[in-house]
């Protein structure tokens, strides 16, 4: 701790630790080659990264539904139902649904700017820098990891219910809920480990062909539990009023985080900026659709109070005589589950990668397989970590853990968006400022008005107050120029649409539990302090070998001219985020390079003037 004071009394250090890196966007457009290209239908074009561009519009799509459909509908209705919002809980389900739609537009335009690997990690650290960028890949690893260990069980529970075996009789316990073995939860997740490192097409296809199995079980729910519908059962509609829908939504937005996998997978799709915005949005309206009317199903046909937490259709329908659908319920949450574990830990890995890429963890993590065009090792060490939790520990000390981290991730991402939008270009920490502090005013505000309003459940002055801030924050952005977005896709309605997500995502996490906010803390001091250790000794070796690690080359930034003789001139220099950084930069010598090559590693000069994020 000593000598992070030391290091920390030094303003050269503090600039070398706190700047936001080299890893510019156009670096990152270089890692994955010819990012904006493809949709020519040319498939298993590889990336400069090595990964392969194989993922169309529909693989996509499917993906996105698969992630969603599975966690959601057949493992937290009943749940949420039951415990928070009652029949309300179609409510929950679409206020979690507008806070994801909402989010999805910032992921979209972020895909489409930035289509490679790593999603929410990426849009932080070109906006916020590389400490915001670390946190929330630590927090996406967290979620991704718990989310598929918590998955794996679950499966195991509708596999064993399917053949009339009790979860109980396959698992060991060691100590009462906490660890219980299970071996079948391992098993799966092997299998999925495996496939992944096969190939990202090979599982796309394996996973469009269980998503459309999962579909067609949820037609048949639909249909046969409409005919036993009693509307009694909708009475009462909110037995816990407001504060009971807000906490149901808080717990279920973790049933929307499918869609983060879409943006993950960036790099591997074929034409980014048609596809992303498409999967992203049209996997989120299908899921959100089928929620609301399984909502309306399971509450209609038995009371909220009597429905099974464990298995909520399986048991209806038992309920009812109709066994054999009870029967086919449990085979397609089975493979509604399989999909949804499957896409959960395709994310994880390519966040490790990423985060290696940029020197945050071992360059082993980055490592592409050569034969398959996967990471590979990223996949193994994903695997085996989320193959332990899933063995040993018990679902409600995973399912605990999850939902904050999402829900900061997507106000991050919603913050983001706004800042990118008007932070000037090649900008330091000066120049960034403005954007910065309106932000952090922006989300104050949000934040004082979800608390107020989760322990009031109804507007107070202090809400109104609060509420007014949230307006005053988000127009006072309108004094900046907002002149960066690409052009392919865009938020409509900035900065007005992300600040609505800002604050419904606010409102939500207020809506979360004392342990969740504990738990959030905890682990973000943990991440903080680790991150801090990293970056002194970074900064360290930065200082001794005169002020920048020769390991971290620069990388080239977007072209500034394009002189008659048709040699694009190209800045090389890392992008300043401190005055030291910038009057660094201010010296650097330009290079030149061909066209023909040029646009192998840059965004077209036609793009280049309103295609990029802000960059920190």
């Amino acid at each position: 701790m000593t000598s992070w004071v030391r290091a920390f009394a030094s303003k050269e250090t503090r600039d070398a630790v706190f700047r936001a890196g080299t890893r510019t966007e156009s670096s990152r457009l270089a890692r994955g080659e010819d990012a904006r290209g493809g949709g020519d239908g040319e498939e298993d074009v590889e990336t400069a990264s090595g990964l392969r561009k194989v993922l169309t519009r529909m693989d996509l799509t499917m993906l996105g539904v698969g992630g969603i459909v599975g966690a959601g509908v057949f493992v937290l209705t009943g749940a949420v139902a039951h415990d928070h919002a009652g029949p309300a809980v179609v409510f929950s389900y679409a206020l979690a649904a507008l806070t994801s739609a909402v989010t999805g537009l910032a992921y979209a335009e972020f895909a489409v700017a930035m289509p490679v690997a790593g999603s929410a990690y990426n849009y932080m650290y070109a906006t916020f820098g590389e400490y915001a960028a670390f946190l929330t890949g630590c927090n996406l690893a967290l979620e991704l990891t718990i989310a598929s260990a918590a998955i794996a069980r679950g499966w195991t529970s509708y596999a064993t219910t399917a053949f009339g075996i009790h979860p109980t009789n396959v698992r060991a316990t060691i100590f009462e809920n906490f660890i219980e073995i299970d071996m079948i939860a391992g098993l799966v997740v092997f299998g999925m480990t495996v496939l992944l490192v096969i190939g990202a097409k090979e599982t796309a296809k394996f996973n469009a062909v269980v998503t459309y199995a999962s579909l067609l079980v949820v037609a048949v729910v639909v249909v046969a539990g409409s005919t036993e519908i009693h509307p009694s059962n909708w009475t009462p509609f909110a037995p816990n009023g407001m504060r009971g829908i807000i906490s149901g939504a808080s717990v279920v937005v973790f049933a929307f985080v499918g869609f983060d996998t879409v943006a993950t997978c960036a790099e591997e799709v074929a034409d980014p900026s048609a596809d992303l915005p498409f999967g992203i949005l049209g996997s989120l309206g299908i899921c959100a659709t089928l929620y609301c009317i399984m909502c309306v199903v399971i509450t209609g046909m038995i009371p909220y109070a009597e429905i099974d937490v464990h298995a909520p259709f399986a048991i209806a329908f038992s309920h009812y005589g109709m066994k054999w659908i009870a029967s086919t319920v449990s085979i397609g949450a089975v493979a509604a589950i399989t999909t949804s574990l499957l896409l959960s830990m395709m994310g994880q890995p390519r966040i490790f990668m990423v985060m290696a890429r940029d020197g945050l963890l071992p360059d082993w993590f980055s490592k592409v397989s050569e034969k398959y065009g996967t990471p590979a090792n990223a996949s193994v060490f994903s695997g085996v970590v989320t193959g332990v939790l899933a063995v040993l520990l018990d679902i409600d000390i995973l399912a605990q853990l999850v939902s904050i981290g999402t829900l900061s991730i997507f106000c991050g991402v919603n913050l983001g968006l706004i800042v990118s939008r008007c932070a000037p270009q090649r900008a330091s920490l000066s120049e960034r400022a403005p954007s910065y502090r309106r932000a952090a005013a922006l989300l104050v505000s949000c934040l004082a008005f979800g608390i107020d309003y989760r322990a009031r459940a109804r507007l107070s002055w202090f809400s109104g107050v609060s509420l007014a801030g949230v307006v005053a924050s988000t127009a006072s952005f309108l004094t900046l120029p907002m002149d960066h977005a690409p052009k392919t896709f865009r938020t409509p309605f900035v900065p007005f649409l992300p600040a609505f997500g800002v604050l419904l995502t606010c409102v939500l996490i207020a809506g979360l539990g004392v342990l969740a906010w504990i738990r959030y803390v905890v682990y973000t001091a943990a991440c903080t302090g680790a991150y801090l250790g990293f970056a002194v000794r970074r900064a360290d070796a930065e200082l001794a070998s005169g002020g920048v690690d020769p390991g971290r080359p620069y990388a080239p930034c977007r072209p500034e001219t394009d002189d008659d003789d048709g040699v694009v001139e190209v800045e090389l220099s890392a992008f300043p985020t401190t005055e030291s950084d910038a009057a660094r930069d201010r010296v650097a010598e330009p290079a030149e390079i061909e066209p023909a090559d040029a646009h192998r590693l840059l965004p077209t000069t036609a793009e280049s003037s309103s295609s990029h994020p802000a960059r920190p």
